[in-house]
């Protein structure tokens, strides 16, 4: 499942994988998040359910669920 979820996030535009990605596997505040990247917060959650409901589908379809 690590290989496919690492496949998922390469595959993701570059700004969403990294936000994904700090968010879920460093536990970076999201308000940090924001500033890095120059997102209001609401940005940040948005970009992080969508791409969490991506992922989701994505694991269904590969038998994960």
């Amino acid at each position: 499942m690590g290989r496919r979820i690492q496949r998922f996030v390469r595959a993701l535009p570059e700004r969403d994988g990294n936000v994904f990605v700090r968010r879920c596997f460093f536990t970076e505040p999201m308000a940090a998040i924001a500033e890095r990247y120059d997102l209001t917060a609401n940005n940040v959650m948005a970009i992080l359910s969508r791409t969490r409901k991506k992922l989701w589908q994505e694991l269904i379809k590969e038998g994960y669920s």
